[in-house]
């Protein structure tokens, strides 16, 4: 068993779970957008984005408890730690508010056209399109790749391998809606790896 070297910054373990949860619940919100009429109120709109919603939110501890491994010793990599970070955590809550909307039409909606004359209604907003569906949302993968990358090293527990998965994920992503289950498996291997390897770095 190994010991972490005093002071060094490790993930706790709720935040591992989170590595894992996080993009596992993203699959699912993919898997059962597959397996559901896409855009039509019910239980598999709902149901998806409900997985959708609480995937999520696990990643601001995702995003807070990576930007812990920023490594002491590089005061340049710790900024853009941090800066990623908020970069991420915006994203994040337009990604959030996206979700949040979704789910509000949904029970709204009788059906499909009165959902996508909702839909017209809240994207009409010059503002709330902006943020909540297009600039926004991407925020999250900028962030989120670019604290990754200000992470790399050969000894830590977030690695090369960590990074190109997580970027292979966010183009499988961006190709298709339809692929978004594969990318959420590619971001749980990506991340739960890190997971492990701060687990077994610390001994714990």
């Amino acid at each position: 068993m190994t010991h972490d070297m005093p002071g060094r910054p490790s993930l706790t373990p709720p935040t591992r779970f989170c590595l894992v949860a996080g993009p596992a619940l993203i699959a699912v919100y993919g898997i059962i957008r597959l397996l559901s009429d896409s855009g039509v109120p019910g239980p598999g709109w709902t149901a998806g984005h409900l997985a959708l919603f609480c995937g999520l939110a696990l990643f601001g501890p995702v995003f807070l408890g990576l930007r812990r491994l920023a490594p002491a010793g590089s005061p340049a990599r710790r900024r853009i730690a941090a800066v990623s970070t908020v970069v991420a955590l915006a994203g994040l809550a337009a990604s959030l508010a996206q979700a949040a909307i979704d789910l509000v039409v949904g029970f709204r909606a009788a059906d499909g056209p009165e959902m996508s004359d909702l839909f017209e209604q809240v994207q009409s907003h010059a503002a709330v399109h902006l943020v909540v569906y297009s600039a926004g949302p991407l925020l999250f993968y900028v962030g989120l790749l670019a604290l990754v990358g200000a992470l790399v090293s050969r000894r830590g527990p977030v690695t090369g391998w960590t990074l190109g998965a997580i970027l292979l994920g966010t183009a499988v992503m961006g190709i298709s809606l339809d692929l978004m289950p594969a990318g959420g498996v590619l971001f749980m291997q990506a991340l739960g790896f890190v997971g492990r390897a701060d687990r077994d770095r610390v001994g714990a």
